[in-house]
């Protein structure tokens, strides 16, 4: 793990309450090896006083405009002085060994693009693991990502990229509001070997500050608005294309059942050939409505 360093790219939004600590836990690390980029997107609160307060001459402190958290993380990587990105947001934590054993992961496995590990949560003082489909204490390149939900392994918390593969698929769509780093992720892992190790390392604070799944998703900001971004990975690889058709179906479903974006969600389903699917997806987006109440009266027999 020589000659390894880390570029750790915070993004950083009105978190005054949790930066301190979420910088410490990258101060705390067992690798210390590190520059950290704490990206202030246009913060109102002290978040930025309490980062310069912080007296360690690896962190460096770029203030911008708003502009959501994708351009903050561009930012962040492209200003980056080392080969590996690794991201945190201001909310989360890392074990200390976290980077430690990301060294490992890389070190063993150079040729990859990303590389992940497990994580918790931690929602009203408890901690939960996130549970994945990967098994327990999985070490290794991921030979097809897109069985079983594996890409929704990843975690922006725990996972680090190489700068060039962040470069090469143009960064962090600044259009996306919400699941910016899924898709990001997934365009890395259609163009480089990923590897994953399924062990929590991280700690992802659910209930902390201004958590973006407790707001209101409009499906002009969620990921899979811009499908026809996909269209060339869809026709050159059918396992990506059948993971990412069934994840815009659940998505859009829920605007269908609510009658909204009917122009988005007619406009995406239009790309999606249901024909290749059973029939329950076709009767699901025909009849939502039915549908809904067929699921539930399944559920209570």
């Amino acid at each position: 793990m020589n000659n390894l360093f880390f570029s750790v790219v915070i993004p950083l939004y009105n978190k005054e309450k949790s930066i301190a600590s979420t910088v410490e836990s990258v101060l705390n690390q067992t690798f210390q090896d590190f520059e950290i980029i704490v990206v202030d997107d246009g913060s109102t609160d002290r978040s930025t006083s309490v980062v310069s307060s912080v007296p360690d001459g690896r962190i460096r402190l770029i203030r911008k405009e708003n502009g959501g958290v994708s351009s903050a993380r561009n930012v962040g990587f492209r200003n980056a002085k080392y080969d590996y990105v690794a991201f945190l947001d201001a909310d989360d934590l890392w074990e200390k060994t976290y980077l430690e054993e990301i060294a490992r992961l890389i070190n063993d496995f150079p040729q990859c693009g990303i590389w992940g590990t497990g994580y918790s949560y931690l929602n009203n003082g408890k901690y939960i693991r996130a549970e994945k489909t990967l098994p327990d204490g999985f070490r290794g390149i991921i030979e097809n990502p897109w069985h079983d939900h594996i890409p929704h392994s990843y975690c922006t918390t725990t996972s680090c990229c190489l700068r060039k593969a962040l470069s090469d698929v143009g960064g962090f769509d600044e259009s996306v509001c919400y699941g910016e780093d899924i898709d990001v992720w997934w365009r890395i892992m259609l163009n480089y070997p990923a590897a994953y190790y399924n062990k929590s390392l991280a700690v992802y604070r659910f209930d902390f500050e201004n958590r973006l799944m407790k707001k209101h998703v409009d499906l002009k900001k969620l990921y899979i608005c811009n499908f026809e971004k996909y269209t060339a990975y869809r026709s050159q690889n059918a396992d990506f294309r059948h993971f990412i058709d069934q994840e815009c179906m659940w998505w859009l479903y829920q605007f269908r059942l609510a009658g909204t974006d009917k122009s988005d969600v007619g406009r995406i389903l239009s790309m999606i050939d249901l024909d290749e699917y059973k029939s329950s997806f076709r009767f699901r987006f025909k009849h939502p409505k039915i549908y809904k109440v067929m699921t539930s009266l399944k559920k209570i027999l």
